[in-house]
């Protein structure tokens, strides 16, 4: 076993220096509290094996191995060394209680080395211990055993750290540092002789023993994050294969892992502890009695088009693909044709040589200091073993004060890839966007400006408070995911309180969600900026013009429904249809057809050629706006309505002129396959067996279209189709 737990005492201060506190203000003791929580939390939700012990020192009573006499008197154990779970949460939660006599903390600490020595003997897996000492140092202690417990500490390689007063603030007239932690209103109160002398011991101690020392309010915000559970890396041991003769031994490390929430919790426990809780899984048919069928009588099945393709455990076990574990390299490219769009999978992984073996680390070092200055990268393809598929990647160097690798990145295959294709903005006749939609010089610059204002890599000022030296602000080591914070906290309140609804979201992960006070301050003047340039104003709908149409309508649907009607001959004209339709003025978008058909009905004998070219301009707009075929329909149905017409008006040349136009538009923007629908449908140019004046001759016709289908070969008659192929199948 590897040894990578950690064994941890913590020892909290409950004597009476510890519960004064001004009213209104929360005591050096709940502070602590509060610490020890966070730490708990942190151990519980990243699942860690390390295992934690709390002793109390300043109890009213005395309860450790070492108490003998007047020696090592009000120490308690509370909590022997053990994995963190809720019973100790709650124990830290509830029952410690301040008490009136003070302890030596030299004498708790003492305790505690002994009982983690104690404690993990015979246990397998421990790497290091550490001591965590919780006090304002306000109470007596003695120095008689300063070196021997230094010496211990040294000897059985135990950390320190210290958590109360801040030590190094020597500034007494100006608030006397931090007993307890700064209060809510800011106030600190002034150190007593007591606490200095403590404070001088405890430095003393952490020099010699290089401990680390915070403050409670430095503590509190570094503990109230719950970070993730560590892992050691388990090498991915391969070679690396570069042609058929040359092969680098090399190890795969994971760098970067989507985290994924371990949903254990879900399962719960029945209120009676003797009920047995377990799952039930059944499969039933898709009827009326809903029959259930037992899972050896069912099998998987994958539709291919209109058939049902079942396919059993064993068809898919024989249709795997059998690779090799390989990492074998393909080829390789400049850097800048991997784009970071292209990018998948659920993390990074880095790769060394194989550890301890010379040639192999001589030989990647120099493929990974070639592909750097050349600006290369490596495309390979990785099977990690041979129940899995293989993985095309990218290998790209890095090279580091002290050490080099190479970074493994998953990119996608043909068949992974998407092209979208959007309708463009609205254009003019001539082929630019329209000044309406075209966004100004003073627009784009402001736009250009909230960007910089807004930049997370230099937006915070460094720790000198150097204004000209900016440092990043969320950094991804800092920043943790609210979603995952959230739920621990409501996870931790319901096992706490049963039978009460979730908590109210914590200020800490509240504060999360907010974008950080300097982003919020550069980016003020250009948000106003840009709301003065991008005016938003509210569209009132227009009201609806009242016509006869409209009012006999909504006299109906008060009425209720209407009695059945004689049939109107559609051909006939006049009447009250004609009396109450609202006037049409041009081709809309929404009834194209409709619209066009109401225009050519005038008497107006220039009306129709109008009518037509609005017409026209229609169907190069739905066919322009149609994402894929989507509106490729409603364009056909106008184009069928145009030439109909133009057939019984006698005027083919309208349209044919438009068709001669209008197909090299089509081809030119990439929707040669509205072009084919017409051919399809026998909508191209009008012969004059159809209209004598403006027609054009069959043979004219026939080459019209011809010019673009010729290369097709024609399916051969007794071609096999899907169908016949599919099914064989059955």
């Amino acid at each position: 076993m590897a040894a990578n737990k950690e064994a941890i005492a913590i020892v909290l201060d409950v004597g009476p220096s510890m519960n004064q506190a001004p009213p209104g203000e929360v005591s050096a003791l709940q502070t602590a509290i509060d610490a020890v929580t966070m730490i708990l939390q942190r151990k519980m939700f990243s699942e860690s094996k390390d295992e934690v012990a709390l002793v109390l020192f300043g109890t009213d009573g005395t309860d450790n191995p070492l108490a003998d006499g007047d020696s090592y008197q009000n120490i308690t154990i509370a909590r022997p060394i053990g994995v963190a779970d809720f019973d100790l949460l709650q124990q830290v939660k509830d029952e410690i209680q301040p008490s009136d006599t003070a302890a030596d903390f030299l004498d708790a600490l003492v305790v505690a080395m002994d009982h983690l020595v104690q404690g993990i003997q015979g246990k397998r897996g421990f790497a290091s211990k550490r001591v965590i000492l919780l006090s304002d140092l306000g109470g007596e202690f003695g120095d008689d055993q300063l070196d021997t417990i230094i010496g211990a500490l040294h000897n059985s390689g135990t950390n320190l750290d210290v958590i109360g007063p801040n030590i190094d603030d020597d500034e007494d007239e100006e608030g006397g540092g931090d007993a307890g932690g700064a209060s809510v209103n800011g106030h600190r109160k002034e150190k007593t002789p007591q606490q200095r002398a403590g404070e001088a011991m405890v430095k003393h101690i952490l020099d010699q023993v290089e401990g680390e020392c915070y403050s409670f309010s430095e503590a509190l915000p570094a503990l109230s994050y719950f970070t993730a559970r560590q892992v050691r890396p388990t090498a991915w041991k391969c070679t690396m294969d570069i042609g058929p003769d040359l092969r680098i031994p090399i190890n795969f490390y994971g760098k970067i892992k989507d985290f994924k929430l371990k949903q254990s919790w879900k399962k719960v426990y029945a209120k009676d502890p003797d009920q047995k809780v377990g799952n039930l899984r059944t499969q039933h048919m898709n009827d009326e009695e809903e029959t259930e069928m037992e899972r050896e009588d069912i099998v998987q099945g994958y539709r291919y088009g209109n058939t049902l393709v079942p396919m059993s455990e064993d068809d898919k076990e024989n249709m795997k693909y059998r690779a090799e574990k390989c990492l074998k390299v393909l080829g390789f490219t400049k850097s800048e044709n991997v784009r970071r769009h292209h990018f998948l999978g659920d993390g990074t992984n880095v790769v060394f040589a194989e550890k301890g073996d010379e040639a192999a680390g001589v030989a990647l070092s120099a493929i990974i200091n070639a592909l750097y200055e050349t600006n290369m990268v490596v495309i390979a393809r990785r099977v990690y073993s041979s129940a899995s598929g293989p993985k095309l990647g990218v290998l790209w160097p890095s090279i580091k004060a002290n050490y080099e690798c190479l970074y493994w990145v998953e990119i996608p295959f043909a068949e992974d890839l998407r092209q979208f294709t959007f309708g463009t903005l609205p254009i003019t006749d001539d082929g630019e966007t329209n000044k309406k939609y075209k966004p100004t010089a003073e627009q784009l610059n402001a736009v250009d400006d909230l960007i910089t204002s807004m930049d997370l890599s230099q937006a915070a000022a460094d720790d000198d408070d150097d204004e000209e030296e900016k440092t990043e602000v969320l950094k991804p080591k800092l920043t943790f995911n609210p979603y995952f914070q959230r739920l621990y906290q409501c996870l931790q309140h319901r096992a706490e309180n049963t039978d009460e609804g979730l908590p109210e979201l914590s200020p800490i992960i509240a504060s999360y969600l907010k974008p950080p006070q300097e982003i919020i301050t550069n980016c003020e003047e250009h948000v106003e900026k840009i709301k003065k340039l991008f005016k938003l104003e509210m569209v009132t709908k227009k009201k609806e013009e009242q016509t006869g149409e409209t009012m006999f309508k909504d006299n109906e649907a008060e009425a209720g429904p209407a009695p059945k009607r004689q049939k109107l001959d559609d051909n006939l004209e006049g009447g009250m249809q004609d009396i109450t339709r609202a006037k049409v003025t041009q081709v809309g978008t929404v009834t194209p057809t409709a619209d066009f058909q109401a225009l050519i009905s005038r008497k107006d004998e220039d009306m129709f050629e109008e009518a037509c070219k609005q017409m026209q301009k229609r169907v190069e707009q739905i066919v322009t706006d149609s994402f894929g075929t989507q509106f490729y329909g409603k364009a056909m149905e106008c184009l069928k309505a145009l030439r109909q017409e133009c057939i019984k008006k006698q005027e083919a040349k309208v349209y044919n002129d438009f068709m001669t136009k209008y197909k090299d538009k089509l081809i030119g923007k990439g929707k040669r396959d509205f072009w084919d629908q017409i051919v399809q449908d026998k909508q191209a140019l009008i012969t004059k067996m159809e209209c004598e004046d403006g027609g054009v001759s069959k043979e004219e016709a026939n080459k019209f279209v011809e010019e673009e289908v010729k290369d097709e070969p024609a399916p051969a008659a007794d071609a096999e189709t899907t169908d016949d192929l599919m099914d064989q199948l059955e």
